[in-house]
């Protein structure tokens, strides 16, 4: 029997249909046993559909539960529970059914439909094809031009914080740019007018906790782990290239 791909699945998309967060040191959700019922289910129905990876720091707090993403969709569903993953394949899956109860919609805690971050120190990407580089750039562009400009921490640390991470996404980061990163994002926190640069620091601080090791992978090997930032891919094709050469 042909595997039945649904019509919710986009099949021309090469992003997964659907993904879960995974099990951190410190959490004690049940996103194992969601991602167990989510693919049996899946294959009992036969609908060929693979269950991918997110991206996540989380604190161990856990905030939204059993988080699954729908990235050819853009949308989140949190607090999914184990009863309620096979709900999730019969009606969403597979009928094309949006589970309104369990869609993430606070505008408080989503400034993308496939990022999200609170205040806890929680942040999440729908697939795992994000660069985390390029996720704390965005935060800081996404609130570009909106700091009154009153002190300096924050009129001054805001450009700062934006030039280094264009630095180590374009190839050319500097052994202490995290370091630098660190210091500049501790001073806005601790030495602001107000709380916008804390706001603003705060995903930036989160994305630097969690995921070292992707900036460092940018900075030490001239690698980006995702594969999309274009001067590190660039920087490593000729190097192959010159390496076949000799």
């Amino acid at each position: 029997m042909e595997s039945q791909v649904p019509i919710f699945c986009r099949s021309d998309e090469q992003r997964p249909c659907i993904t879960i967060c995974s099990p951190s040191p410190t959490c004690e959700c049940d996103c194992e046993a969601v991602r167990r019922i989510l693919e049996e289910e899946i294959t009992a129905r036969n609908l060929g559909v693979s269950v991918g990876e997110m991206k996540v720091g989380c604190n161990g707090e856990c905030p939204h539960g059993v988080l699954l993403g729908f990235p050819q969709r853009g949308f989140f569903y949190s607090q999914v529970s184990p009863e309620q993953a096979r709900e999730v394949v019969s009606g969403t899956l597979e009928k094309s059914h949006i589970i309104f109860d369990l869609l993430h919609i606070d505008p408080l805690k989503a400034t993308s439909g496939k990022i999200l971050y609170d205040r806890s120190g929680f942040v999440a990407t729908i697939d795992d094809s994000f660069c985390m580089v390029q996720v704390a750039r965005y935060f800081l562009q996404f609130e570009e031009g909106v700091s009154c400009g009153k002190c300096t921490p924050c009129r001054v640390g805001s450009v700062e914080l934006r030039e280094i991470l264009e630095r180590i996404i374009n190839g050319e980061g500097q052994p202490d740019d995290l370091q630098r990163l660190d210091l500049v994002c501790r001073a806005m926190q601790d030495a602001p007018y107000c709380d916008f640069a804390r706001t603003t620091t705060g995903p930036v601080v989160s994305v630097l906790k969690h995921f070292h090791s992707e900036f460092e992978a940018h900075i030490d090997r001239g690698e980006c782990p995702a594969g999309v930032c274009e001067g590190l891919v660039k920087k490593v094709e000729e190097k192959e290239a010159e390496e076949e050469g000799d």
